[in-house]
């Protein structure tokens, strides 16, 4: 009989940290993957995050949700939106890193819009970039932050949620909720501290890198 899959390792927001999730992901070589988006935007090698991170779902390894920066990028680079939001919030930078090449920037941001997920339910566990997803809110799991925006219930089965977009002092960070469900925040602000953050949602065991 073959054995059930481990459930996947969560990885938290990576904005261009090539080198931190290089080293992350040398801790779980064969464990399928749920990244929470935020791959570009104001680290060093967003292209590099995208090269890695779109060969992993392409192979069947990984599945992406989308993040709030990615959208940014895609509205900016795909759509023809104003680009000074995207911009100011770290877009010069991955520009900057793209060294001029436009075709390669406008290949990753459609692939993006093409193959990034909103949100990713996987046995108990639901996996969005900032907060749980509802019908009422319709950017709730993009945009919500922990103290502004309810933390909504599960669809049913499902009892852990997992989300990157707010950095947490003391990340990784677990919330008991009354309903019995958990909520898990593992946004270590990679780009400004050095640290990423894995959850195995197998053990619900965090994992930090450091570099």
């Amino acid at each position: 009989m073959t054995p059930e899959p481990l459930a996947s390792v969560a990885i938290g927001d990576i904005h261009g940290r090539l080198d931190l999730l290089d080293a992350l992901l040398a801790r779980f070589p064969d464990r399928r993957l749920v990244f929470l988006g935020d791959y570009v935007d104001r680290g060093p090698d967003s292209p590099g995050v995208l090269r890695r991170v779109r060969a992993l779902v392409e192979s069947g390894q990984a599945v992406a949700c989308l993040g709030n920066h990615d959208l940014m990028m895609i509205d900016a680079v795909v759509e023809g939106g104003d680009p000074h939001l995207w911009q100011m919030n770290g877009g010069t930078e991955t520009e900057d890193a793209y060294l001029g090449d436009h075709a390669a920037m406008l290949g990753d941001a459609q692939w993006m819009q093409e193959h990034l997920k909103p949100w990713h339910v996987e046995g108990r566990v639901l996996f969005a970039h900032a907060m749980r997803p509802h019908p009422s809110d319709p950017v709730a799991h993009l945009w919500g932050r922990p103290l502004d925006t309810p933390v909504y219930p599960l669809p049913a089965g499902v009892t852990v949620s997992v989300h990157g977009h707010t950095p947490m002092a003391a990340c990784p960070f677990p919330m008991g909720l009354e309903d019995g469900t958990v909520v898990w925040f593992i946004d270590t602000g990679a780009v400004w501290t050095g640290r990423l953050c894995a959850l195995d949602c197998e053990t619900l065991t965090p994992s930090v890198v450091r570099l």
